[in-house]
């Protein structure tokens, strides 16, 4: 027999005389102790006679007491509100009250979809509530040399029709953009 079928007999065996203690440590007895000073010990060990501690045997729990859990059946208006919570839409970044830094006034918007649109809905972004571009299936959108100044942002879930399904709270971004000052002549 080569190293290798020893060590395997010395696993299985091993394995196999584990799988036999394993019922006898299940059935051990447990002692519960209280000594002089009111001090709880439990062990698998009965407590010396001349400790003067008092002990008794303790029947561990074995029935599960977790009780069942019972089907819930959904009632039409939590329906409902799922399926309006589904088919919400928010703005997910800039944040509201977000500063667009110094630059040409370039940045992405971010829209976050309670569920994927449908086949016939599509997405539209609104700056100033003026429909930028055309309404689309992506969820961003990079907005290109957009005046200093405060501005809101609103993102609206559309049929095909064009019927707004529903919109996300405006927000509104403050873009900084660097200004050319001329000398007024003289």
């Amino acid at each position: 027999m080569n190293r290798i079928d020893r060590n395997i007999v010395k696993f299985w065996t091993l394995h196999s005389l584990a799988l036999c203690l394993v019922p006898l440590t299940a059935s051990a007895q447990i002692y519960k102790s209280v000594d002089e000073n009111g001090v709880v010990t439990f062990s698998d060990v009965p407590p010396a006679a001349s400790s003067g501690k008092t002990s008794t045997v303790v029947q561990p729990n074995v029935t599960n007491s977790m009780p069942g859990l019972s089907p819930t059946i959904a009632s039409p208006e939590a329906v409902m509100i799922d399926e309006s919570t589904a088919r919400s839409v928010s703005i997910a970044s800039p944040l509201n009250n977000a500063t667009i830094p110094m630059g040409a006034g370039i940045f992405d918007v971010t829209a976050e979809l309670g569920a994927p649109l449908a086949e016939n809905e599509l997405l539209a972004l609104y700056l100033d509530d003026e429909l930028v571009d055309s309404p689309q299936v992506n969820a961003v959108w990079t907005l290109t040399y957009v005046i200093r100044g405060p501005h809101t942002l609103q993102v609206r879930r559309l049929s095909r029709a064009g019927e707004t399904i529903s919109q996300s709270e405006k927000i509104t971004v403050f873009v900084l953009r660097p200004s050319v000052l001329r000398a007024t002549p003289r």
